[in-house]
């Protein structure tokens, strides 16, 4: 796929795929990297605390009901914040053959804002359909999600489903998930008709770049295997919030690290 290509599917789908983007070996490393500060750090020596600290970064976020097949520390969390502040969760964010593309679609002046590896341990249950736009309040839209697969995403194990052109419509109202399993903070769209949804099915190393008015979603983890991702936001460096605060001061699971910057003429 070239960059008329992309910048097609962008405009009329709200997302586009590059398969095999990063190796399966690093893809590998990125999961073991966070699953190491998981079992430096384990939910066991934070009961009852919804997010938790590891270190000046990460923000490691339980599930509400861990996986019952649950074995080690990881195996009850369900995302993990600000990976991409270092590390080679960094090193990948920062990478060209990423970044060049989201230039391709937003220009300018780069920051990666947040990340979250998401875990999908088995047994646990996916997350409904969301904008990521309605949690990024700011003067600037849209902002570009990249989510990085690091295992395989099947329809058994939960993998992404996207909703084609629905980026073309305005930000929608989210209700609260009602789940009882439902995680904090998690909301959904009941209002949209969803049947031309499509499955994001990838394998290591593939990586998913879509516009963060795209309505998406997952699906119950049913296998007996993990489906790991990690995703990464991207925006203008100059963004504010919409009231003009700054940005980078808004949340504790927010971290502007810059990724491209122009050189003076």
């Amino acid at each position: 796929m070239d960059a008329s290509e992309r910048r097609e599917a962008w405009n009329e789908r709200g997302f586009f795929v590059v398969r095999g983007l990063i190796s399966p070996d690093e893809a590998k490393a990125m999961e073991d990297e966070v699953v190491a500060r998981i079992r430096a750090n384990p939910p066991e020596d934070h009961p009852g605390e919804t997010l938790y600290p590891a270190g000046e970064n990460y923000a490691i976020f339980p599930e509400k009901e861990p996986s019952p097949s649950a074995v080690n520390p990881e195996d009850r969390i369900a995302k993990v914040f600000n990976c991409h502040a270092e590390g080679l969760a960094r090193a990948v964010a920062e990478r060209p053959a990423i970044v060049d593309k989201v230039a391709e679609i937003l220009g300018g002046e780069l920051d990666c804002f947040q990340s979250q590896f998401i875990f999908k341990n088995p047994g646990v249950i996916g997350q409904p359909w969301h904008q990521d736009s309605y949690y990024f309040r700011f003067d600037q839209q849209p902002q570009v999600g990249v989510w990085v697969a690091l295992s395989r995403a099947t329809l058994e194990n939960g993998c992404l489903w996207v909703l084609p052109g629905s980026h073309k419509g305005p930000i929608h109202e989210h209700v609260p998930d009602r789940r009882p399993a439902a995680n904090r903070a998690y909301t959904e769209i009941v209002s949209e008709d969803d049947s031309a949804r499509e499955p994001a099915l990838m394998e290591p190393g593939d990586v998913l770049f879509f516009h963060s008015y795209l309505m998406h979603m997952s699906t119950d983890n049913v296998a007996d295997e993990r489906r790991a991702a990690m995703v990464y936001h991207y925006a203008h460096a100059d963004t504010r919030a919409e009231n003009g605060e700054i940005a980078a001061t808004l949340s504790h699971v927010n971290r502007w690290i810059p990724v491209r910057r122009l050189e003076a003429a």
